[in-house]
């Protein structure tokens, strides 16, 4: 089994928390996305979109994170991460489209504003022009051309911003009625969000927690599992973080929490 991967994409620690959580082994191709290394030709044989994670298994490419995760699950069955009733499980797959189709996008938005911007900004402007054209999405590409020029100032940063807090205050509703996302266990959608809550302790955005306490309690437990440990911390690069944080706190005065 072999995992194309970025160690700060929200999707691919998506795909790790679950393969740290079934205890399955892999080998590891790390992407320099900002290299554009995504784009290269034999990447695009496996992956036309240009973007990470992919799973290659049994000579088969798997794409797109939440299916990843539903395919890891087909295969490796235990320990079960979908929920005993199928309502339950329709839950969670309407939850993880909402991430897919509004938080995913969103946080991409805000991503690039705040955290890859300033070493974006240090590439040649012929560079940097040629690895936004490469994107094949062209509202994707669209949307980060707008944020790498304006950052938090990009009309589309107020939207973003406030599309992840509609997502978080669905999840903070959840969260105060049960234990996990999904239920009283631990499911995928759970390993959906967890990216994204960490995004925002990453760029300096942690602030607004504050609003959400059963999503901060809930939070906390998932940090102290072993498949957190595994899936994320062993994987974040300090430098990587550490120029995040200090760009998210750069402009933390710029930027207003919409509610």
């Amino acid at each position: 089994m072999k995992l194309y991967h970025n160690p700060m994409s929200t999707c691919s620690q998506k795909v790790r928390l679950v393969l740290a959580e079934k205890q399955l082994d892999f080998e590891s191709v790390v992407l320099d996305l900002q290299g554009g290394a995504q784009f290269e030709s034999e990447y695009l044989k496996l992956n036309p979109q240009g973007v990470v994670p992919t799973l290659v298994h049994q000579a088969q490419a798997i794409t797109e994170s939440a299916l990843i995760n539903e395919y890891l699950e087909d295969c490796y069955p235990e320990p079960s991460l979908l929920p005993k009733t199928a309502i339950e499980r329709y839950q969670l797959r309407a939850f993880c489209k909402q991430l897919d189709d509004h938080l995913h996008p969103a946080c991409g938005v805000i991503t690039y504003a705040i955290g890859a911007r300033p070493g974006l900004l240090k590439k040649p402007e012929a560079e940097l022009a040629a690895l936004i054209a490469q994107i094949p999405d062209e509202a994707r590409r669209r949307h980060r051309a707008m944020v790498i020029q304006d950052g938090v100032h990009a009309p589309i940063f107020k939207t973003a911003l406030a599309q992840y807090l509609q997502v978080l205050d669905f999840a903070e509703a959840q969260l105060a009625l049960r234990p996990f996302l999904a239920g009283t266990q631990l499911s995928l959608a759970d390993y959906a969000l967890t990216p994204y809550v960490l995004r925002l302790e990453q760029l300096a955005l942690d602030k607004v927690m504050t609003r959400y306490p059963a999503l901060a309690a809930w939070y906390q437990l998932i940090q102290q599992r072993d498949s957190y440990q595994i899936a994320i911390n062993d994987w974040l690069p300090k430098v990587a973080v550490a120029g995040f944080k200090a760009a998210g706190e750069a402009v933390a005065a710029e930027i207003t929490f919409p509610g």
